[in-house]
């Protein structure tokens, strides 16, 4: 059996996210993170699969979307192509920073992902928060909801909600992962052709709602443990989780791998790995004009923040 026999990494894109997929999977082998690689593709085309599958251990699985739910609620689509012990997903804006096959573990079999801190939590909510709720914590009319449309337990099990960006499983999950599929076609709205639902109070952040509702009132909610793909500085799950994605535009906190997407494409032209067409964020000739739109973007959503959760923390407490 060979090393790359013991766990998948899977993720899922449609032809705007090819070169996420892309950065994702060189990532992997560059930094010789060893591990079969799965994509998920819709909307593909053979140009698509084609560079796809040039990185080594890949495989694209064609998918034909039958419902307009966004692509994040088809994770656990993604999921069930993996047949080995472990499966770890990875969004396909995620790259990884160097070696992590020490970090791709669930131990005694308990998931592996991220639970958000207090601000951070209190980050997330802070648009719906009443006066009753305690801060960080996640807001009762939510919990209501949750409660409602899980119709198990009667008391959350979790205080905080998780990302589902990167998490690592094991096959004893599944059935866990397949509720979860279930239960995000019975909650989501069939037209939910985004990652956020602003106006969906329960479900606000899709998949990422639908999973943290099951961790709270599901019996069958796996334990957690220690996320770890955020702790080694030289070898870790990197997000760009702000749009616009680096094969748009940089923004000011993906920047900061902008050498390293380039030594990335440079390792690649000496593997025999058929690229996409470049987009022009990654010439070097547009870097610095790229810098500077991604700085002037930084400040002027900075200040667009402030100026929001000061106005919300003086509506809260009118509501």
């Amino acid at each position: 059996m060979s090393d790359c026999d013991n766990v998948t990494i899977v993720t899922a894109c449609d032809h705007r996210y090819v070169w996420g997929a892309m950065l994702l999977g060189l990532s992997l082998r560059y930094s010789q993170t060893k591990c079969r690689f799965h994509v998920l593709g819709y909307d593909l085309t053979a140009e698509d699969i084609k560079c796809l599958e040039s990185i080594a251990d890949t495989k694209v699985f064609p998918l034909d979307l039958s419902t307009t739910r966004s692509m994040c609620t088809q994770k656990p689509l993604a999921i069930n192509t993996a047949t080995t012990d472990r499966i770890v997903w990875m969004d396909s804006d995620c790259i990884v920073t160097g070696n992590v096959d020490k970090y791709l573990i669930a131990s005694e079999g308990k998931m592996q992902i991220r639970f958000r801190g207090k601000t951070e939590n209190a980050s997330v909510y802070r648009n719906i928060y009443h006066k009753s709720d305690k801060y960080g914590a996640i807001p009762q009319s939510v919990l209501k909801i949750w409660q409602h449309d899980v119709a198990d337990l009667t008391e959350p099990k979790i205080s905080s909600v998780c990302q589902t960006n990167c998490f690592v499983i094991t096959k004893e999950h599944i059935p866990f992962i397949q509720l979860w599929h279930r239960q995000m076609n019975q909650v989501l709205p069939s037209d939910a052709s985004g990652v956020y639902l602003s106006d969906n109070l329960g479900y606000s952040m899709t998949d990422e709602s639908v999973i943290n509702s099951l961790f709270a009132y599901s019996s069958i909610a796996p334990q957690t443990t220690e996320y770890l793909m955020d702790q080694d500085p030289n070898a870790y799950c990197a997000h760009f989780g702000l749009q616009p994605k680096p094969w748009k535009h940089w923004t000011q906190q993906s920047f900061v791998y902008y050498e390293y997407v380039q030594a990335l494409l440079s390792w690649a032209n000496t593997h025999d790995i058929v690229l996409p067409t470049l987009p022009t964020s990654f010439l070097r000739v547009n870097r610095s004009y790229e810098l500077l739109r991604s700085q002037c973007v930084y400040y002027y959503r900075a200040f667009r923040h402030t100026a929001s959760n000061i106005c919300r923390l003086i509506l809260r407490f009118w509501r």
